[in-house]
């Protein structure tokens, strides 16, 4: 076992914990222990992966709205005291918000990286801070997963691929919904709608996804995914008169389901991020509020059709809760017809 450690906190939403999987493969190449600090989104994809040597738990979503009680004090420290006293070769913080703030400060590694441009004082525990307008960073640094592998860059590790680790597929889950697939149209491909979202805004709107479904349902075969908070929006949409599994499913289920579908489409949610990272489904992404130069998919192997689409308004991209309409304008596009082209071309 090597005796290199390097430590990675993301502790955001499963999202955010994909985009940093490349920089695991290729610090695992370089023959590091790869350790994880992640919140309960994140453990989805970093418990049982192949390239994760150890990972630490922060229930942020439980402690969410409960910093004042010293009981989740109390649990906080807990996990981060086991993480202090591990000795580190790296850390890098690729949170770089208040979140990881205390944690980046207090855990223990020759070698601590963040940003100069980095959020929340978190900076305050790093030892290297880069700025990111060296020369010898990639300039494409909009892109939150082009921006996590600027730190193999100013590490000088090379690599080939991006590619994203994910656990091993999982034989129960396969059996389960095999039945869903064998039930579908060969004949006609397959597209996954991932049509809710928890913030409004970043929701296309009711009346585009009507009209979406109602002019691809007889050419393709339709399937309907999201968490539970989705269903009510789901129903809205006419999704209920398909095959909707919204609601019944857990993140680390989805893996499998993606590798059998042909199209997803979604807004910029953890759907997108996870149908990237299994690099199966063509993609195409409705960005309302969103930033796509930060959140798009980037195809590294060239034989994807990855789609983001967006209305390009004067007000975009915002944090989603800017807006004072009533309905944000940007949720009635891209157009329907844009999204109509989108499919053809993904669908050749």
């Amino acid at each position: 076992m090597s005796d290199k450690r390097v430590l990675i906190i993301s502790l955001g939403n499963i999202a955010n914990t994909i985009y940093t999987l490349p920089v695991a493969n290729v610090l695992k190449a370089y023959n590091y222990r790869v350790e994880y600090a992640v919140s309960e989104r994140g453990f989805s994809v970093i418990n049982k992966n192949p390239v994760v040597d150890k990972a630490f738990l922060l229930s942020m979503e439980q402690w969410s709205g409960k910093w004042l009680n010293s009981e989740t004090w109390e649990s906080f420290f807990k996990v981060v005291n086991r993480i202090k006293v591990r000795e580190y070769d790296i850390v890098i913080d690729c949170q770089q918000d208040f979140r990881s703030l205390l944690l980046f400060a207090m855990c223990k590694g020759k070698r601590k990286l963040t940003y100069s441009d980095a959020k929340g004082f978190s900076s305050i525990g790093a030892n290297e801070i880069i700025d990111t307008a060296m020369p010898s960073l990639k300039t494409n640094v909009g892109n939150i997963v082009e921006r996590n592998l600027n730190f193999l860059k100013y590490l000088k590790m090379d690599y080939d691929i991006v590619e994203f680790p994910l656990p091993s597929s999982n034989f129960s889950v396969i059996l389960r919904y095999n039945p869903i697939f064998d039930s579908f149209d060969k004949s006609k491909k397959t597209i996954l709608i991932s049509a809710g979202a928890k913030n409004e805004n970043k929701r296309w709107s009711t009346a585009n996804w009507t009209a979406l479904i109602s002019n691809i349902k007889n050419d393709y075969n339709l399937l309907f995914s999201g968490s539970i908070i989705d269903k009510p929006f789901v129903k809205e949409i006419g999704g209920e008169g398909f095959v909707n599994i919204t609601g019944e499913t857990k993140i680390e289920t989805m893996f499998d389901i993606l590798r059998k579908v042909d199209i997803v489409i979604s807004g910029e949610t953890e759907i997108t991020a996870l149908a990237w990272a299994v690099g199966h489904p063509n993609i195409i992404t409705l960005f309302t509020c969103s930033s796509p130069e930060k959140f798009s998919p980037i195809d590294y192997t060239n034989n994807k059709k990855y789609k983001s689409l967006y209305g390009n308004l004067p007000c975009q991209p915002c944090s989603g809760n800017d807006c004072f309409d009533d309905i944000a304008k940007c949720r009635n596009f891209p157009t329907v017809e844009d999204v109509m082209r989108a499919i053809k071309d993904c669908s050749n």
